[in-house]
């Protein structure tokens, strides 16, 4: 019987969904979005379209992690109004 080997360094960093990373491919801060497939998916901090990174490459920022909050309106519930006043 074999015994799988315990990995050897330390632990991958996981970030939080949202929270601002180092992009160490472009050195860019980036929003983390998700890891599918073996692949991280970041987003540029003012929004755009989201791009694919090694996931060894997305490090930390110093201090605390930092999410962020993108803040989207309601939509505007039932049918639209018509005004029929004034219609001849």
């Amino acid at each position: 019987m074999t015994r799988k080997k315990p990995p050897v360094g330390p632990p991958a960093y996981r970030p939080q969904v949202g929270e601002l990373v180092k992009d160490v491919t472009t050195d860019q801060d980036v929003v983390y979005m998700d890891t599918r497939g073996g692949l991280a998916y970041v987003r540029p901090v003012g929004g755009g379209l989201e791009r694919t990174v090694d996931p060894a490459r997305i490090r930390p920022l110093p201090g605390e992690p930092t999410v962020v909050l993108r803040l989207v309106p309601a939509k505007r519930r039932g049918r639209p109004r018509v005004d029929t006043e004034g219609a001849a």
